[in-house]
């Protein structure tokens, strides 16, 4: 069981990385408050159930300082500004991949914007988030969503998720900042998930998976080929490092496979994200692929 975290600990470093928020430079004050409101609620361990308007979207929250729920909490829609890029890629029948999702904010959108004749598989391993995740799309209640708990790799097998500073940071790697503890997790690949859940096409795979972004990929050989989706996700080359990977390994990957192949990329453009403390984050698209021997 995971030691509560003291929200009053390191108030200066806590204010310093607020500043850096999207949501908190749109609306400094209202962020103050519902920041004093959260810490009030995780001293006495009180869920909270909020909506997304934007959206209409509802995310049960633990009363916990630790992880995620905070920045939902307090920023609301302006969470992460990712989250309104979904709207781009994402439309009525297309099917959305949430690898790392958490207690399923992108998943719970993303549901939304691709309606009933869509889908969504969204994979979480640690158990305490996935059980969250499970709720929240009760609470929605979303049917167009396939909840798989377990961590998408390069293969199937079972590994020791560790415990990161925060639940945000688990990882298959192991920080030497992080306190030890962790849990064992099913691991599994992309292809064969979406092979035994017959599904037949996937337009928008979205990975925060701490710094296992390039095994992902080379588990999904067979939906990039086949299906040519859209990738965003986040860098995180400390992480990928406590994996033995390199930093820039999940576009390495990428593009020695378009470079192997008949496709070349049309490349987007990278999404600036704000730095969390200790690690320094971004989001990036990977390209969506053309095959040009269809054409």
């Amino acid at each position: 069981m995971r030691q509560k975290k003291n929200p009053l600990k390191n108030l200066g470093s806590k204010w310093e990385f607020l500043k850096t928020q999207h949501g908190f430079r749109r609306s400094p004050m209202r962020t103050a408050i519902r920041l004093i409101s959260w810490t009030a609620r995780c001293f006495i361990q009180k869920a909270v159930t909020v909506k997304l308007r934007r959206w209409d979207v509802r995310m049960l929250l633990p009363g916990d300082w630790r992880g995620l729920g905070k920045f939902l909490f307090v920023f609301g829609e302006n969470y992460e500004p990712e989250l309104a890029i979904l709207e781009r890629f994402l439309s009525p029948g297309k099917t959305f991949v949430d690898a790392g999702a958490n207690f399923g904010i992108y998943t719970m959108v993303a549901s939304k914007l691709v309606g009933e004749a869509g889908r969504v598989i969204a994979f979480e391993p640690t158990a305490e988030s996935f059980e969250v995740l499970r709720r929240n799309i009760a609470l929605n209640g979303l049917t167009n969503v396939l909840a798989v708990q377990g961590a998408l790799s390069d293969k199937a097998g079972t590994a020791w998720l560790h415990y990161g500073t925060d639940p945000v940071r688990n990882s298959l790697g192991k920080d030497p900042s992080a306190n030890d503890g962790g849990e064992y997790v099913t691991t599994e690949s992309l292809d064969n998930v979406l092979q035994r859940a017959d599904v037949k096409r996937v337009d928008v795979i979205k990975m925060d998976v701490e710094g296992a972004e390039e095994l992902v990929l080379r588990g999904a050989d067979k939906v990039l080929t086949s299906m040519r989706p859209v990738i965003i996700y986040e860098v995180n080359a400390e992480a990928s490092g406590h994996l033995g990977l390199s930093k820039d390994g999940a576009p390495a990957y990428w593009n020695a496979w378009v470079t192997s192949s008949s496709l070349t990329a049309r490349r987007g453009h990278p999404v600036q994200r704000g730095r969390r403390p200790v690690t320094s984050t971004c989001w990036r698209f990977l390209a969506r692929c053309i095959d040009h021997s269809r054409q």
